[in-house]
């Protein structure tokens, strides 16, 4: 037809032509649409008047996708409700075949999935990690998961020393240097042992700090302040509260120390008499460094999790060390 239209529009001829119930339709060739069959139309002159054509004078299946947009008719023709029609995907129909490469945006996606995209993982701490320096023979320190239900999350400290001449140490040797061992709060933590080391002693992982003590009579400016706890339950995790401990598991390492009130080598002391002896009017106890420790005393193999002081809880993954 629109060739025809052409022909006669060149000629210089008015064209009109009505439709009526032999057959003849405004748009393409073929059969009349059934809606029209048998009964006479409004004529149509070209060119066509804007709003002139209804849907009963168009041939069903006659519009391509060539009509549309590439051809003679475009978005503009068509009421906004069809707009949307054709452009709405049916359930399930969009895949990577049919989304241009490039053209999704963040904006184009469901809350639910922008809130996975933007998800951060846990905040791992730097600077913790095996502290060589305190590490003797056959032993190990490793973040892994756990056997067992760890006190928090998946994983735990592993720790091994294959005898007693063996020693491990984990910690941080940066992030808690000049800090005051008066503000350590709460001190405790969470250890797994088994019977096999039960059987062999005292045998339990320590927390240890090593401190400017600042005794007014001990000129030292070294010292490890430790905490071991007696054993822990075997084959099962046992919480220690250092703070609360009412024995006397607090000790000072060093040879200036021994024979003073809270020496390793002597009879110890509780954390509310170590704080009172270290509190004696000098400068003030001040943190170098913050590790868990293993030997050199017997052998051992279990974990550790869930360290606290300074008023945080430090969790011991596979991946890193979280604090909250």
């Amino acid at each position: 037809m629109s060739n025809s239209k052409n022909r006669l529009m060149a000629a210089g001829s008015a064209f009109t032509l009505v439709v009526t119930a032999v057959g003849i339709s405004v748009l393409g060739g073929g059969a009349a649409n059934a809606d029209v069959a048998g009964a006479s139309a409004a004529p149509v002159t070209y060119p066509l008047v804007a709003n002139s054509v209804a849907s009963s004078q168009i041939v069903n299946g006659s519009i391509a996708h060539g009509d549309y947009g590439l051809g003679t008719i475009a978005q503009d023709n068509l009421a906004p409700a069809l707009v949307t029609l054709l452009r709405t995907p049916n359930p399930n129909t969009v895949n990577a075949a049919t989304v241009q490469d490039g053209t999704l945006t963040e904006a184009d996606l469901n809350a639910a999935v922008k809130a996975k995209l933007n998800a951060t993982g846990p905040a791992y701490l730097k600077h913790w990690g095996t502290v060589h320096r305190n590490v003797i023979g056959a032993a190990d320190a490793q973040l892994a998961t756990t056997s067992t239900q760890a006190p928090l999350g998946d994983g735990a400290l592993n720790l091994h020393t294959a005898s007693a001449t063996d020693k491990v140490a984990f910690g941080n040797e940066a992030d808690f240097a000049g800090q005051n061992v008066t503000d350590l709060g709460t001190v405790g933590f969470s250890v797994y042992t088994t019977g096999e080391n039960n059987a062999l002693g005292n045998n339990m992982p320590s927390i240890i700090f090593e401190i400017d003590p600042n005794v007014a009579a001990v000129a030292s400016n070294y010292s490890s302040l430790v905490y071991v706890p007696s054993n822990g339950a075997a084959n099962q995790w046992t919480a220690f509260n250092a703070s609360t401990d009412t024995v006397k598991h607090w000790g000072l390492t060093g040879s200036l120390f021994n024979a003073t009130p809270c020496s390793i080598n002597g009879a110890r002391c509780t954390w509310t008499e170590m704080l009172d002896y270290l509190n004696d009017g000098d400068d003030g106890a001040k943190l170098l460094t913050a590790t868990i420790s293993k030997g050199r005393d017997y052998a051992f193999s279990g974990a550790v999790d869930a360290l606290k002081f300074g008023g945080k809880t430090y969790d011991f993954e596979a991946a890193g060390v979280t604090a909250g």
